[in-house]
Formats: structure tokens, C-alpha cells, sequence
């Protein structure tokens, strides 16, 4: 695994809300030994982003947004692959292979899986490493998509793809000329689609078409507590603008 990987991995988690906030308040109950005022103010502000970043309508109005500038994909549409990017896993050989996925990973799945019925003859492209874990991620995921139908020689597995960066590199070369729905979370449609349309095969860029499987978000809701569920969906779109800077700054 690559040092910069690894270093971004780290980087990206320490600024996510939870463990950006902490370390706030840490600091400024170290800075109060010397300058109370200011330390004691440090950690207030962590404490009141806090429970900012786990209040209903800011999460809601923060995540809204980012997931709502892809539609639903259109059943109708005739594709001939269907690319379904990498989540989360937790390899357990004494549950089932679809208790195995984690986060939105379920949800994709099943979304690329409702787009193949309707386009029983299209590829299967099923992308995700392995991490600290014994199996990559789309091993376990093709060996769910062979128990729902889906032909092994349609299936197309892509186990070394570590980001979403790498995903599309992977796939591009198997996807000149064809029409393809790409499936992930709502939240991260947008940068992936940037990074496949940046795969240049003799010179054209691909095209996906979205196909957004998870949204997280309320757009109105009568829920105003400060709940985990809250924490989790500004995270979400933190860890997606996050991915957005990073990816402008490599496309430098």
C-alpha cells in the first residue's frame, strides 16, 4: 500500500467532525493550564460544533445538496455495463457474504443488481480491495451478485482498486464505447463522475450515467434533535468535500 494512501487515509480521518472536535477540546484544556480564557474558549467551540455537526436540519441542510445533483437513474435507459464502486466490508466466514457489507455498500449493490435485471446481457463491474481485511471487497460482493443470478462471465471483478480515483482507471480500459450506469452513494456521485469522465480512451472521454443508491438526507423533516444518525450524515459530506479538494488538487 502506498505511503501517500495511507497518509491520506489518516489525515482524512483526524478531520472528520468526531475526531476534529476532540482534538479541539483537548487542546484547549491544555491551553487553559497557561491561558484559561482562551483555552476554556477553544474547548466551548468544540464542544458547540459538537453538537452543531449532530443537530438534525444542519446535517440535513449540509448533506441535501451534495446528494441531490444526480436523479434516480431511469430504469428504462438500455446500458451495457454497470459499474458498482467499492464501500466497506468485514469479512466473517459464519455469517452470510450480504451481512459481510458495511455502510452504504448493500445499498449499491443492490442498485447495480435492479439495473442488470432490467439489462440481463450488460457486464458487471464490481470494484473494492481488501484493506485490513482476508478477502478484497469485490470478491465478496461478486460471490453475493453470483447467489442473485448474475452470470459468472458477465461479472467483472476489480479487487485492487484502493479509491475511487483508481476505480475508474481500472475499468476505463473495459468500458470504450459502451454505455455504462455508475453506481454509488448519492453523496458521491458527483466526484465520481468527474473521475471517469477524466479516463481518456482513444482520446474521448468516458460518459457514465448516474445511478445515486444511497441518500441519507431529508430535505424537509420535523426532526430537530441532536443524535449520532446526524453526526454520521455531516460526516458524510465532510468526507466528500473533503475528496472533492483532494481530487482538484491532483488534477493540478
Amino acid at each position: 500500500m502506498e505511503l501517500g494512501f495511507i497518509l491520506k487515509k489518516l489525515i482524512s480521518m483526524w478531520l472528520m467532525p468526531l475526531p476534529f472536535c476532540c482534538l479541539l477540546i483537548i487542546f484547549g484544556l491544555i491551553i487553559s493550564y497557561w491561558r484559561a480564557h482562551i483555552g476554556r474558549a477553544i474547548a466551548f467551540a468544540g464542544v458547540a460544533l459538537l453538537m452543531l455537526f449532530s443537530w438534525q436540519p444542519f446535517a440535513n441542510s449540509v448533506l441535501y445538496p451534495i446528494e441531490n445533483q444526480s436523479p434516480a437513474f431511469d430504469i428504462s435507459l438500455p446500458v451495457d455495463a454497470i459499474v458498482v464502486l467499492g464501500n466497506c466490508h468485514q469479512v466473517n466466514a459464519d455469517i452470510p457474504p450480504i451481512a459481510q457489507l458495511c455502510g452504504s455498500g448493500l445499498y449499491r449493490l443492490m442498485e447495480g443488481y435492479r439495473i442488470w435485471q432490467a439489462n440481463p446481457k450488460a457486464e458487471l463491474f464490481l470494484s473494492g480491495y481488501a484493506g485490513d481485511e482476508s478477502r478484497p471487497y469485490a470478491e465478496v460482493v461478486g460471490e453475493i451478485a453470483l447467489s442473485l443470478g448474475v452470470p459468472k462471465e458477465q461479472i467483472r471483478l476489480f479487487p485492487t482498486a484502493q479509491d475511487t480515483q483508481q476505480e475508474a482507471e481500472l475499468t476505463a480500459p473495459f468500458l470504450n464505447g459502451k454505455r455504462f450506469a455508475l453506481v454509488t452513494s448519492a453523496s458521491h456521485m458527483q466526484r465520481s463522475v468527474n473521475w471517469f469522465e477524466q479516463q481518456s480512451i482513444e482520446g474521448q472521454g468516458l460518459k457514465p450515467i448516474p445511478a445515486p443508491a444511497y441518500f441519507g438526507a431529508q430535505e424537509t423533516s420535523s426532526n430537530w434533535k441532536i443524535e449520532t444518525s446526524a453526526l454520521m450524515k455531516t460526516e458524510r459530506s465532510w468526507y466528500e468535500l473533503l475528496g472533492r479538494a483532494w481530487a482538484a488538487i491532483k488534477s493540478q
